[in-house]
């Protein structure tokens, strides 16, 4: 009979939560779990890189109506800079590696329905005058720059409105899409 007081009242006197100390621990293995986790996180790494195919799908995630957006590549498409309204964005990334825009040719439809090579004028970055190479831009409305872009003997169509870039293996090809003429013969000058 004494051994079950005994039990009773040791159960009574148990105690009812953890100690300071206790929680100290749970919470410092926590934080050591978080931290080797996070550091094999690079959000960046994961980023899906843009390419030419995909560079107006990812701007049109960054894109806020009624905001002018402008992907500008410039020192030999080196470099990029990323202006909203205008202004150089330095928190709004995008996953860009300037390599994969080289040796790109950029045409333009003339009020007369020819095709023809274009440049792009220099722009303020980083309050330093800078040529650029190559700009692409989301205007207010949502639509964007429309170009046919000639790199590697293929040929990104980039319509005005919300249409898929489409990638053909031909200038032929690609200047009916983009005008959608097929019937029409087009005819190309540089």
């Amino acid at each position: 009979m004494n051994k079950i007081i005994w039990i009773i009242r040791t159960v009574k006197h148990a105690k009812n939560a953890f100690t300071l100390f206790e929680l100290m621990v749970v919470v410092m293995i926590i934080g050591i779990v978080y931290a080797l986790v996070l550091g094999k996180f690079d959000p960046k790494q994961h980023m899906k890189i843009v390419r030419l195919d995909s560079l107006r799908d990812v701007m049109m995630q960054k894109h806020k109506e009624g905001q002018r957006l402008d992907l500008v590549l410039y020192d030999h498409c080196k470099k990029s800079a990323l202006l909203v309204n205008g202004d150089l964005q330095e928190k709004m990334k995008i996953n860009l590696k300037p390599e994969l825009f080289q040796n790109i040719t950029v045409y333009k439809s003339d009020p007369f329905g020819h095709e023809r090579k274009i440049s792009f004028p220099p722009r303020v970055i980083d309050e330093h005058l800078e040529p650029v190479c190559f700009q692409y831009t989301i205007f207010p409305n949502g639509s964007g720059s429309s170009y046919i872009i000639a790199q590697n003997e293929k040929f990104y169509i980039f319509p005005p409105y919300f249409e898929d870039v489409n990638v053909t293996e031909s200038l032929e090809e690609a200047l009916a899409l983009f005008t959608h003429e097929k019937e029409k013969k087009i005819t190309f000058h540089e």
